[in-house]
């Protein structure tokens, strides 16, 4: 243990194939998946923030329209 308390107090870069070999084999010996599958996006959240951010421009465009006349 360092002296922090934490059992990794000096993490550093691999700097050989085979230090970073046996981080993914420690990492899998763990049960942590190294390369873990990419997350599905959801549509939702993208549909929804295109059209707050659609709403946000005709707030901004009305305002200025507004002070301009």
């Amino acid at each position: 243990m360092g002296s922090d308390g934490g059992t990794m107090s000096q993490i550093r870069d691999p700097e050989t194939i085979e230090e970073e070999l046996e981080l993914f084999a420690e990492a899998v010996r763990l049960g942590i998946d190294p390369f873990p599958p990419k997350r599905a996006r959801g549509k939702i959240m993208r549909l929804s923030l295109g059209w707050f951010m659609v709403i946000i421009m005709l707030s901004w465009v009305s305002q200025f329209l507004y002070r301009a006349l």
